[in-house]
């Protein structure tokens, strides 16, 4: 992974003296070896020159503690945070980019700025800095996807499909090893030796088998809220209801990522059988599944059937509510006219009775004479109005 790094310019550094003062420096040295030689022939004060080289020798030396000073406080990686099996790989990329850095910016600090070899140095310099933190993060990263591949195999939170297609398998192998073997490449990402081939880190970003996908929870959640729809609904899905629910189940599948839909197929969230294990006794399936629809180049045929599928469990969610709501309503009016018989009966027999005289022992003698009594009470407290 490529990170933009800051260009290197000459106004960053510790100090200007690194690129311009040592060339500086350099030069006054070679004018003064000049002056000296002169002096010799034509008899100059040759203590004096003498002491001037010695300034000059004095300025060259504090120039190259200064170029060390700048080069040891440059980008670099704390080894402590580095998995044990690949420090000293590391190790060897720091101290050998170190050396170049440190030989680009002496070669900076003797040229002209317009001069080609100038820039040359400085791009080299920027890209050893660059390669540096990219390292740095590309190490950072590969530890944190260590610890969320432990965390999320710990939760159940990785895909059956991850399961299934053994990228798990690699990770185990790979993760649980503490000797890592790592090719460092010159751009700071890194390459990792897995049985025996090198795989580049930029993989475990991929759809590679070095990568993992999670349980698609929003997606399994979208179907639910249908589920609940359909069964909180209890009418059958069909016509212009039916039309409602394919555009809700197409816009849903139709923007699903790749590793989603894989979810949605393989994890038994909502099920106890994966869409594409579903079969007869005779092991034939039932809703339809090919297995070409997992070739790329079936993707749209993957997304209807999804739709369709999930779309048919929907349908029969409504229908097994449609038919337990009707069966309540059924019983409803079943008993409502079993009541209404009854109080006829009861009221028949009232009006059959030759007394008042009833054996309550019979249920419908009991239940008229209960009527008979009401009826004798409202009879009794009815209130005749006077009349002029």
């Amino acid at each position: 992974m490529l990170h933009q790094q800051t260009p290197f310019k000459n106004n960053n550094m510790a100090n200007q003296a690194l690129i311009k003062g040592a060339g500086i420096a350099a030069d006054t040295f070679s004018n003064i070896q000049g002056g000296f030689n002169a002096g010799l022939q034509a008899g100059y004060d040759t203590e004096a020159v003498a002491r001037a080289l010695r300034q000059a020798q004095y300025q060259r030396n504090q120039d190259e503690a200064e170029l060390k000073n700048y080069v040891n406080s440059m980008d670099t990686i704390d080894v402590a945070k580095v998995e044990p099996g690949m420090r000293d790989e590391v190790n060897n990329f720091l101290i050998q980019n170190r050396n170049k850095y440190a030989k680009a910016a002496r070669t900076a600090s003797e040229l002209d700025a317009d001069d080609p070899a100038y820039m040359k140095a400085i791009s080299t310099m920027n890209e050893i800095n660059g390669s540096f933190k990219a390292l740095s993060e590309n190490l950072d990263l590969f530890k944190q996807k260590r610890e969320q591949y432990y965390d999320d195999t710990k939760n159940n939170r990785i895909s059956e499909a991850s399961i299934i297609n053994g990228n798990t398998d690699n990770l185990n192998s790979l993760f649980k090893n503490n000797d890592f073997d790592i090719v460092i490449e010159p751009t700071g990402t890194f390459q990792i030796n897995h049985d025996g081939d090198y795989i580049p880190f930029s993989d475990f970003e991929k759809d590679t088998a070095y990568n993992y996908h999670l349980v698609n929870n929003v997606g399994f959640n979208q179907i639910m809220d249908l589920t609940n729809k359909a069964q909180n609904g209890g009418a059958k899905i069909e016509n212009a209801l039916e039309t409602n629910y394919k555009y809700q189940l197409n816009g849903m599948f139709n923007t699903m990522g790749r590793e989603d839909m894989m979810s949605m197929i393989y994890d038994t969230v909502i099920s106890d059988t994966p869409l594409n294990m579903v079969r007869d006794e005779n092991g034939k399936s039932t809703n339809g599944w090919d297995d070409s629809y997992l070739d790329i180049e079936n993707d749209k045929q993957l997304r209807n059937w999804l739709a369709n599928t999930y779309l048919e469990g929907l349908k029969k969610v409504a229908l097994g509510s449609y038919n337990q709501k009707r069966a309540v309503a059924d019983q409803k009016i079943r008993d409502a006219a079993r009541k209404s018989r009854r109080i006829a009966e009861a009221k028949q027999n009232v009006v059959n009775a030759s007394s008042t005289t009833f054996d309550l022992s019979d249920p419908k003698q009991k239940e008229a004479a209960a009527l008979y009594l009401s009826q004798q009470a409202a009879d009794q407290e009815e209130v005749v109005l006077p009349t002029e």
